[in-house]
């Protein structure tokens, strides 16, 4: 009997021992199952982050790139400025300034057109959730500006190459 006995004793020993491992492997479940629900609403959040992020960014680069090219335009347009006072002294003259002047119109006509493609800047839709989409959307409105801003510089080039022939009129009265 008493061979029988601590048999019985062990294995209720071990048993009772064994039951409180058995009673938390459920809890275990439920907590790997709890860290997976975390793990995947903080890569959700993440990934809303990384969006916003980006989003922000694409708003400060076409903030950027409109600031820029704003002050391109307004350096051309001091340059029409000066380059229609030359003009009106060559008239005064009596020189030749009608190819001048269309070339001076042609680009205050270029100028005007990157002004609209900048105030585009203000309203294009930067709400995409993938970064390419909005920059691509920036990019296309500045390499519309840079066109226009490419031919007033032509038209400019152009209008001081025909007025270039004549050199008598100067900015500082000859003695």
């Amino acid at each position: 009997m008493n061979r029988k006995i601590i048999p019985l004793i062990l294995m209720f020993s071990i048993v009772s021992l064994a039951s409180p491992a058995l009673a938390k492997e459920p809890n275990v479940r439920t907590q790997t199952e709890t860290r997976k629900v975390e793990a995947q609403t903080r890569k959700a959040s993440s990934t809303d982050a990384r969006a916003e992020m980006q989003r922000g960014l694409a708003k400060r680069k076409a903030a950027n790139t409109s600031r820029v090219l704003t002050a391109t335009v307004e350096r051309l347009e001091r340059i029409i400025v000066r380059l229609e006072s030359r003009i009106e002294k060559v008239k005064a003259d009596g020189g030749v300034t009608a190819t001048s002047t269309a070339y001076v119109v042609e680009a205050r006509n270029h100028l005007s057109l990157t002004k609209a493609s900048i105030a585009l800047f203000a309203s294009v839709d930067l709400s995409g959730d993938k970064a390419k989409e909005n920059f691509e959307r920036v990019r296309d409105i500045a390499s519309e500006a840079k066109g226009h801003i490419r031919e007033a510089h032509r038209s400019l080039t152009k209008a001081i190459r025909a007025l270039g022939g004549e050199r008598s009129a100067t900015s500082t009265p000859e003695d």
